[in-house]
């Protein structure tokens, strides 16, 4: 957490068209992002000024909006969506609703071009519907069938099936689909990711 108990609001940005136009809870939403930003001195040629420390790395979970203010996810996913479409946070990696995987934003200035032909469009990265695995014709998913795969040991891996086979999906940080299949053989968990 930022150690000042006090944000600054570009007075361009209180004024300038994209703010005004903000609907619903997306002007509190993004002040809650100001709260979270860590500020530093930048010292640039004859330019001085703040700039965001921690830009890009900026967690703000739906749950925490939820439960400290009381935002529930359509509207919180409202606000973030506006916000992005109208350049004032972008979403640096996203965890696209999975478990445990964290969504990270940054604080954008592309607002200042909001309304002119140079502004620069963004959106919330669309979730896949799909996965490799799940599509028909994949025999992956079918009993009986061995799959041929380059098996390593995973250190640490505990599981209580010990008899079959685990199968784990994740989004790494870039926000690809991972899929690694775990196995129990000679008293030692096997992996194999699967593309």
């Amino acid at each position: 957490m930022p150690k000042s108990s006090v944000i600054v609001l570009d007075r361009q940005l209180v004024r300038s068209k994209a703010w005004l136009s903000l609907g619903g809870t997306a002007p509190q939403v993004y002040t809650i992002f100001r709260t979270k930003c860590r500020m530093d001195k930048r010292v640039s040629g004859k330019r001085s000024g703040w700039e965001v420390a921690n830009n890009n790395e900026i967690e703000f979970p739906y749950e925490e909006a939820l439960k400290q203010y009381g935002l529930t996810a359509p509207r919180f996913k409202r606000a973030i969506d506006e916000l992005v479409a109208k350049g004032f946070i972008d979403i640096a990696a996203t965890g696209q609703g999975t478990f445990k995987v964290t969504t990270y934003y940054g604080i954008s200035e592309r607002w200042r071009l909001w309304g002119t032909a140079d502004f620069v469009h963004a959106e919330r990265p669309r979730r896949r519907t799909g996965h490799p695995g799940f599509r028909k014709g994949n025999t992956l998913w079918q009993r009986g069938r061995k799959k041929k795969s380059t098996d390593v040991f995973v250190h640490g891996a505990m599981h209580t099936n010990v008899h079959g086979s685990i199968l784990a999906m994740h989004t790494n940080v870039h926000g690809e689909k991972v899929t690694i299949l775990y196995k129990w053989n000679e008293n030692q968990w096997l992996a194999s990711e699967i593309a």
